[in-house]
């Protein structure tokens, strides 16, 4: 599945025309007509609707529902906002054969709303402004009203761009959206206001999406090493070092050390601080030693994951100066994420993970800017520090130069809890050590990571879920892909 800024999906329509013949009446019919037809199937046996129709090509689509319901001996209550002398001449072609119709639409003025279900029409994807106190007031009649809402293509007042409210949206039951996917939807509070999103390609051909890059791409399958042969040891599969376990946080390293192994890491030594190294004494399979070895065991090992716990401390300063000129594969999470640190990093693949707030730092941003536009953020992070990069988040995304960016659609809110970060580390890092490269790891790694969340949640409450259930359920999940 891929997914487009809204100038391509506006590509994608003059495409539709160009090089399919589809006439614009023919594609706002067929809008208009699948959206009727998602709403008889969500909500059957409603006898009145509301619709609201802006004077844009959205509120276009709205007047052929409106006109479905009406064939159909459905009641509609039609609520106009804006100038509809504006209209295209394809949207004013359906207004009008809705009044011819015997339909009737009223300037929206605060009335009350008594459709059995709300049909949003209002504003479509390209809205990049912020909305004045008269959207806002009708959107919070819309959002107040007890009525499901269905939205047209995107709902009302969320950029079709970034996923953000400008500063409200509708916030929708169902969406349904049409010939290209919108990045908008998936990204930071997109999945939120679209609820059950439903795609239709509208009868657009390939041929006619040739040439339109996608934005993004939906990660939808899990590159796994290779199947092990019988005549095989633990050196085949990677030596994975993790450097971090601080006094107090020593149970990081833990976490991503097992999940490195429960994901096929031949080996695992974490280096913690001194008076850690009794801290995994329950993780036998851990071998553990001071932050003093690390000099020694750069040699020796395939993989580098450092932050897990590290802190800020003057020794662990000095490991991360040790750890600037290694070639070796290295995984930067954390404590470790630190602009300077990994600008000076010699290694050619390196992989970055930050959490919004972390990536506020690297870029000396905000938390506000980072999630305001995480496409833009995740396309500096890459350009700033040469590095595969894992913007953590709703709608994660994995991105390297050379590469359209990855989004991760799969999860639940579960995994916003402790140590998730570092599970994820561990994983991406094992995937390393066993021979995908960077991109291939970090996008397999995050996916895996998702479904041991949504595997966890078929059986329990997604609430409940801790790191430590993803690294068990880790196995059972490879299994799965496999087969």
């Amino acid at each position: 599945m891929q997914l487009y800024v809204p100038e391509s999906v506006y590509r994608l329509d003059q495409a539709a025309v160009a090089v399919d013949g589809l006439s614009e009446i023919e594609l706002m019919r067929r809008a208009g007509g699948r959206v009727w037809q998602v709403l008889g199937e969500r909500w059957p046996g409603v006898e009145r609707i509301t619709v609201f129709a802006g004077s844009g090509n959205n509120g276009g689509d709205a007047f052929v529902v409106a006109g479905c319901a009406l064939e159909a001996g459905v009641e509609v209550q039609l609520l106009v906002k804006g100038d509809l002398s504006h209209q295209s001449d394809t949207a004013r072609h359906f207004a009008e054969r809705w009044r011819q119709a015997g339909g009737v639409e009223e300037e929206w003025r605060g009335q009350a709303i008594d459709g059995q279900v709300i049909v949003d029409g209002l504003l479509g994807i390209g809205l990049k402004r912020a909305l004045d106190g008269d959207w806002q007031q009708l959107i919070a009649a819309i959002n107040a009203a007890p009525a499901p809402c269905i939205a047209i293509d995107i709902p009302s007042g969320l950029s079709g761009l970034t996923g953000t409210p400008q500063p409200v949206a509708v916030e929708a039951c169902v969406t349904v959206t049409f010939i290209g996917a919108k990045t908008g939807q998936w990204l930071a509070d997109g999945p939120d206001y679209c609820g059950v999103l439903l795609f239709d390609d509208l009868g657009v051909s390939n041929a006619a999406r040739a040439g339109i890059d996608a934005r993004l791409e939906v990660i939808e399958s899990c590159p796994l090493p290779q199947p092990r042969r019988r005549n095989t040891h633990k050196n085949h599969y990677g030596h994975l070092l993790i450097i971090g376990g601080d006094r107090g946080m020593s149970g990081a390293v833990a976490l991503a050390g097992r999940a490195a192994l429960r994901t096929g890491a031949g080996l695992v030594t974490a280096l913690v601080h001194p008076e850690c190294r009794h801290d995994l004494v329950a993780f036998p399979e851990i071998m553990v030693q001071g932050w003093e070895a690390l000099e020694s065991l750069l040699p020796a090992a395939s993989v580098v994951i450092v932050g897990p716990g590290l802190g800020g401390g003057d020794d662990t300063r000095t490991c991360l100066q040790q750890l600037e000129s290694t070639q070796l594969p290295i995984i930067v999470d954390a404590s470790a994420l630190k602009a300077n640190f990994v600008r000076a990093l010699a290694s050619s693949h390196k992989i970055i993970t930050p959490h919004p707030g972390e990536a506020a730092s690297l870029l000396a941003a905000t938390n506000a800017e980072i999630q305001g536009d995480r496409l833009a953020a995740s396309d500096a992070l890459v350009a700033a520090f040469a590095a595969t990069t894992v913007l953590k988040g709703s709608g994660t995304l994995v991105a390297e130069a050379g590469q359209t960016t990855a989004i991760n659609t799969r999860g639940n809110p579960g995994m916003a809890s402790a140590g998730m970060g570092d599970v994820l580390s561990g994983i991406i890092g094992a995937l390393v050590g066993q021979g995908l490269a960077p991109f291939d790891a970090a996008r397999g790694g995050v996916f895996l990571h998702a479904l041991c969340a949504e595997r966890f949640a078929a059986d329990a409450d997604a609430a409940g879920l801790i790191a430590g259930d993803i690294i068990d359920l880790i196995p059972r999940v490879m299994r799965e892909l496999r087969e």
